[in-house]
């Protein structure tokens, strides 16, 4: 959509030379904007051009960079400076313009004027070259006879279209610093999002790619039951903003949820740690104080620290951490105050029979609520023409066509086709990154685990089939660099 605005700004100037060309009667022409530099200076950008006698129209490449300060060194610059139209008569020699030169066309009169909004804001500068004879004989760059001079009947034909010209390129320019405003809001969400769960660095924008990605390849096919399929450039724009904001209700979940790796928090397991050497200390007073054999209990804590270390991991199975559990659930030592230390409380043992993963029931639930939280965040801002839906299509990505999705276990006719791109292409990305709790699965695992689900009815088989022959994976992967392209 970047680009989709640009072209529009071109369009505006390109159509405003050609109507004062037309009005004034000349053979070229050229728009200055006014911009800042990266000093924060206003000058004068050169944007756009028309020369019919060369059929010349936009700006040669090598003169893309041209700039001109707002004083008296240009022509341009001087009619920026004192916003009053300028008229030259170049056959005396009095100025001889630095785009002309460079393109090796004779300018023989000049018209500069300047484009000032009805607020009184200067926009640019409209230039107008080689006025033409009264009965529009087209120019001849070679040939030398003199050309009409401007005059004040052009400042006049030239002042009833300025105005709306000014107003027409403002307007486009406020499109442009739109763009930009909700980029850098985007931009800086997934920032935010990123810094509050680094495991996932990269995957808002990955999962953006991937899912324009996928709506592109959807645009280009012939034939399937997408092949009368199309997304429209703002619908892509939408997509791309609702991809890489899909998560941002990841921001209200609570850190260490968040960035849980393991099964026991950090400090659980210090806390265990602490419990089994109080105990085995214990053990040894003992030994020494009553001569009694405490060598089986004191190895039996040693050695059921390292299996605790083991049966911690997200990846071990079940069988193995019961049994790990079970073992620690009768480790109980009395001591001389008559308290009886045991080495797992009732919700430690419960996070260490966690079956698949870090997470347990009431964490997933949290970690799950991000969606709700994503709708909710999103809700909030009053998005411009044609991203109304980015709230909807980013907070149903995890919802199935089965209805076994959340937070609202939709079905296939509630899920919106923008949707269903970005639920594959997230699941996706999720499989082949490196976890904290799980290593990158390669590109066939994961796509065999996306089309059981395919089968299984969860994730629509017309999109994965596209993401599969136009080999998106592909494309972008590896990751390193990758960045969010241009819309």
């Amino acid at each position: 959509m970047a680009g989709e605005i640009l072209h529009n700004l071109q369009k505006t100037l390109d159509t405003t030379l050609e109507s004062f060309l037309d009005l004034v009667g000349c053979d070229g022409g050229s728009v200055y904007t006014v911009r800042k530099n990266s000093d924060s200076e206003e000058i004068l950008k050169f944007e756009a051009m028309i020369t019919r006698s060369i059929n010349l129209r936009g700006v040669p490449e090598h003169l893309r960079s041209l700039e001109f300060q707002i004083d008296d060194s240009s022509v341009a610059g001087r009619t920026a400076a004192h916003r009053k139209p300028v008229l030259l008569n170049l056959i005396s020699g009095e100025v001889s313009p630095r785009v002309g030169d460079m393109l090796n066309y004779p300018t023989r009169n000049i018209f500069s004027g300047p484009l000032i909004t009805p607020r009184g804001d200067l926009v640019g500068v409209v230039q107008l070259l080689n006025k033409l004879p009264q009965d529009e004989t087209p120019f001849d760059p070679y040939d030398t006879s003199p050309l009409p001079n401007f005059d004040k009947k052009d400042e006049r034909l030239f002042s009833v279209i300025a105005g709306q010209a000014a107003l027409a390129i403002e307007n486009s320019f406020l499109l442009e610093e739109q763009e930009r405003l909700i980029k850098g809001f985007v931009d800086a969400c997934v920032t935010a999002i990123e810094a509050r769960d680094p495991v996932t660095c990269g995957h808002s924008v990955r999962v953006s790619n991937y899912t324009v990605g996928l709506a592109e390849a959807v645009n280009r096919t012939d034939r399937g039951p997408l092949r009368q399929t199309y997304f429209a450039p703002a619908q892509m724009r939408e997509l791309r903003f609702a991809a890489m904001l899909h998560d941002i209700g990841k921001i209200g979940i609570k850190e260490e949820v968040l960035q849980k790796e393991k099964k026991l928090f950090p400090w659980e397991l210090e806390l265990i740690s602490m419990r089994l050497k109080l105990m085995r200390t214990q053990m040894m007073l003992r030994q020494q104080i009553d001569g009694g054999d405490y060598e089986p209990a004191i190895s039996r804590i040693d050695s059921v620290w390292e299996r605790l270390v083991l049966a911690n991991e997200p990846w071990v199975p079940s069988p193995i951490a019961f049994e790990v559990v079970k073992e620690l659930r009768s480790l109980r030592v009395p001591f001389d105050t008559g308290e009886i230390v045991t080495a797992l409380t009732d919700e430690e043992a419960a996070r260490l029979s966690i079956a698949r993963g870090s997470l347990s029931a009431s964490e997933r639930i949290e970690i799950e609520g991000h969606v709700n939280k994503t709708f909710d965040i999103l809700k909030m801002i009053p998005w411009s023409r044609g991203l109304e839906q980015v709230a909807d299509i980013a907070s149903k990505h995890h919802e199935k066509l089965d209805g076994s999705g959340y937070p609202n276990g939709l079905t296939a006719e509630q899920i919106p086709p923008q949707a269903r791109m970005m639920t594959i292409c997230d699941i996706f990305d999720a499989l082949t990154s490196d976890r904290p709790y799980k290593l990158a699965l390669p590109v066939s695992r994961a796509l065999d685990i996306i089309a059981a689900n395919v089968k299984a009815g969860k994730l629509d088989g017309a999109y994965f089939d596209v993401f599969v022959q136009a080999q998106l994976h592909e494309l972008l992967i590896p990751r390193a660099g990758l960045a969010l392209q241009p819309a």
